[in-house]
């Protein structure tokens, strides 16, 4: 896999992607972006909240716990923006299904694909500070034992110190 250029068809596509999305839904407060794959490192896929869409969600919740709250605003796959402009992403997601060295070496070939995610979203954060500068952005995975810790670690390397701190501790 060329690392670099998947990080640069990423990269312009998450950008057109965010932009197209705030402009879209200007009277949106999005508190979050994510940059997510699967277990098996075969997609790519941007998802994003909002404070009004979270609302919208957790009214028409029976559960109104605090653990309910935290899951619909910190899990990726609940959100309402999920998967937006998805189709945007195929052409990412196909070089990933067809690279022959996922084979040889999966772990590392995992490893690249999250830190290459990471480093696109490093890239959205200089490239939109004020339109990010309140929106905690990190890296995921679905259906993955390893998905709090490469959030968190992502989210160290993308945003800055108020916003990672309260990231860090939103299940605390």
């Amino acid at each position: 896999m060329d690392w670099t250029e998947l990080e640069e068809k990423c990269f312009e596509i998450t950008y057109d992607t965010i932009k197209m999305l705030l402009l879209e839904n200007k009277d949106e407060a999005f508190y979050a972006v994510s940059l997510y794959t699967d277990s098996s490192a075969m997609s790519a896929s941007l998802s994003a909240s909002s404070e009004g869409k979270l609302k919208s969600i957790l009214v028409a919740e029976e559960d109104q716990s605090i653990e309910c709250e935290n899951y619909y605003r910190w899990a990726v796959s609940e959100w309402f923006y999920d998967g937006y402009n998805a189709g945007a992403f195929s052409k990412i997601s196909k070089m990933l299904r067809e690279d022959s060295s996922r084979e040889i070496n999966f772990a590392k070939f995992k490893n690249e694909l999250i830190k290459t995610l990471s480093n696109v979203l490093i890239r959205i954060k200089r490239e939109l500070p004020i339109e990010l500068n309140s929106t905690v952005c990190f890296v995921s995975i679905t259906d993955d034992d390893e998905s709090e810790e490469i959030e968190n670690s992502s989210a160290k390397l993308i945003n800055d110190a108020p916003l990672l701190m309260a990231f860090i501790l939103r299940f605390d």
